[in-house]
Formats: C-alpha cells, structure tokens, sequence
C-alpha cells in the first residue's frame, strides 16, 4: 500500500470533555513527529456523528474515551461499530489504529469482549511483547522484550476479536491477520502533562494519600516510547 504525500490521517475524537483540545494537540503533534508534514484532521462520531471518507485517508485513528463500549444502547457507540464493519467490507486495505476505547470498541465490533479490570491502571507501564510483537517492533523499540506506554483505564480486552493475533502479552497491542488493523490498551500520544489533566478530572484520584500521589507521578514521569510506536505505526500505515 501506497500512503499519500503528505501522509493524511483522520482521529475519530470518542469523548467529550473540556480537554479535548489539549488530546487533538497531543495526536496532531506525536502523528507530526512521527512524519514530518502530516496533514490530521478530527472528526466528532459522538455529537455531529461525521466520519471520514476512508478512502481521503491513509489512516483512521479511533481515540481513547469514556462511554461503555459494551453498551448496547448508545446510538453513536452503535454506529461507530457499524463503520468499522462497513469500513472493512468496502475498503479492504484501509489501515486503522485503535488507542485505549478504540482497541476495545475494534475487539468489540469483530466479535471480542471487553470487561472490568481488578485495578484503574494510570502511568507509563512496560508491556511485554509476544514473540509475533517482538519482531513487529524490533527495528523500532530499544528493547526486543517490551515497550513503556502511558495507560489510563479500568476496562480490557478479555477476549480478542475473530482473527486478531497479540503482539503484547494481555491483549495489549493486537493487529489483526489482514494487516490492517492495529490497536493498542495504552497511548501511544499521552504526555506527562496530558495524562495529569485527565487525573485532575477523575474522582477517585482527588482524595488520594500522599504516597499514592507521589508513586503516581512516578509513573507518570517515566520514559516512553510513545514517538517510537507512533514511527512503527506510520511505516506499518504503508505496509501491505
């Protein structure tokens, strides 16, 4: 597959929340990083419910968010699986990335399940690689074994999607065997300081002793390899 030049990516925006500009500024720059001149447009499925025309795109980005993607009685999360399902009949190579919500509601929509964790899992955190995701990642992570991402949810993928293969171990990264889907639990766009406005905002953070606080900003502080993820995720956009 040939991508465009610039490379054009669409993010599907899934929440709606006085940060939202600060999220559409982390993905505009980390998709920048990643390939210089990028053109990123958002779009709101939630609201205005417009989607891109996949065929305008080299890649659809579907974002992290809040709602239950489990639930079956919200019009917009309804009928965000039916574009994936319409995407995939149609255009058959168009390569689409989930993040957070997104990998659930992808896993969700090819027939997978998404359920509560034991835990709200918050900070960068290292994810093991299969042996599938250590050669996937290889020339673009320092380490064969893992990679270090900025997490932020209480909800996984307890059963993948119908031909969905793992490249990280607990359904943490997965693509599936067309090539043409890739998704990810953790942000590979989160900041230190993005990750911190969205624990301003999150109630069960707001009364936290002070060694919770400060093992959180700990892990909020850590090294990632959130722009080495975004590089594999450009060139992997060109792959057949």
């Amino acid at each position: 597959m040939t991508v465009s030049t610039p490379f054009k990516a669409a993010v599907l925006v899934n929440s709606i929340s006085a940060i939202d500009p600060a999220f559409r500024s982390a993905f505009q720059e980390c998709i920048s990083s990643a390939c210089p001149g990028a053109q990123v447009d958002f779009f709101d499925p939630i609201e205005a419910q417009i989607y891109p025309e996949p065929a305008q795109y080299d890649l659809i980005v579907l974002s992290g968010g809040t709602a239950d993607a489990m639930a079956k009685d919200i019009p917009w999360v309804l009928k965000m699986k039916d574009f994936l399902r319409t995407t995939v009949e149609k255009c058959p190579t168009q390569k689409i990335l989930g993040i957070c919500w997104g990998h659930q509601i992808i896993n969700i929509a090819f027939g997978g399940m998404v359920g509560p964790m034991d835990r709200f899992e918050i900070g960068v955190t290292p994810i093991t690689l299969t042996s599938t995701g250590s050669s996937f990642y290889s020339s673009y992570l320092p380490s064969t074994e893992r990679y270090n991402i900025h997490e932020f949810h209480e909800r996984e993928v307890k059963t993948p999607g119908k031909g969905f293969i793992a490249l990280a171990e607990d359904n943490q990264s997965l693509v599936n065997t067309a090539n043409t889907i890739l998704t990810f639990q953790g942000h590979p766009e989160m900041s230190a300081e993005l990750s911190r406005l969205l624990l301003r905002d999150t109630p069960k953070y707001m009364g936290v002793d002070a060694a919770e606080k400060k093992a959180l900003e700990i892990r909020i502080d850590s090294p990632h390899d959130g722009i080495a993820i975004w590089k594999r995720i450009v060139q992997w956009t060109g792959e057949v």
